[in-house]
């Protein structure tokens, strides 16, 4: 069975340090793909608030300046523009940036969740596997 993806379990893997730091590093990978700097201290308390104003800086920038690479960074990220409309609408009274910049970080974090689900079946199908003999 897949791993829930919803909010509730969203809030769960936040308080994971080994999923904070897994997400941290997946946030730089990706945006370093596009010539964005993000860094993290290792803090998983101040996570959030680290890299969320980093990233929103990086993010205003490429809206700004580079419209056709924002696009295919969204691509990149997989988010659609209109999971940000929708995003936005949810979280009320929010900029587009501020909803965009929270909508990756949970895409990230879902990424790692799907990665670590994975994982953890793939070796689960090793365990149960029947051991050749020769």
């Amino acid at each position: 069975m897949m791993p829930q993806l919803n909010s509730e379990a969203l809030r769960q893997a936040c308080s994971r340090e080994d999923l904070i730091r897994k997400a941290a590093a997946q946030i730089i990978k990706d945006f370093a793909e596009f010539g964005f700097e993000v860094s993290f201290s290792g803090d998983v308390d101040g996570f959030y608030d680290e890299v969320f104003k980093q990233m929103k800086m990086h993010i205003m920038d490429i809206m700004g300046e580079h419209y056709s690479q924002f696009l295919n960074f969204l691509y990149r990220i997989d988010v659609t523009e209109t999971q940000v409309a929708v995003y936005q609408r949810e979280m009320g009274d929010v900029s587009y940036e501020d909803a965009l910049t929270e909508l990756i970080i949970h895409r990230e974090m879902k990424k790692v969740m799907i990665r670590e689900y994975f994982k953890a079946q793939s070796q689960e199908s090793k365990d149960d596997a029947p051991e050749l003999t020769q």
